[in-house]
């Protein structure tokens, strides 16, 4: 099954794909795309495309995200209660 981890804050060093890094530098540098809805993952899944990880909230994890974590039992999932609970940690002093 997918490794689980939660995050409390937006300036998490394992988020950098998806909070930092602009999309040219992720395809030039790593050979990386950022993919933002199930519709779009499940395209690339079905072009052959495997994630390296997720981010989306923990109650997708059995909701919209289910089906492709389904078929990606190895990758790792970033998760929180909400991106706006991660918005109030990083915008607090």
């Amino acid at each position: 099954s997918c490794k689980i981890v939660e995050v409390a804050r937006l300036d998490a060093p394992e988020l950098d794909p998806y909070c930092r890094l602009t999309d040219t530098r992720l395809r030039h540098e790593a050979g990386l795309f950022v993919a933002e809805s199930p519709k779009v993952i499940m395209s690339a899944l079905e072009a052959g495309m495997k994630p390296v990880s997720m981010l989306c909230e923990r109650k997708h994890i059995v909701g919209d995200a289910a089906p492709i974590l389904q078929r990606c039992p190895d990758i790792t999932v970033y998760t929180a209660v909400s991106y706006t609970h991660l918005r109030a940690h990083e915008t607090r002093s």
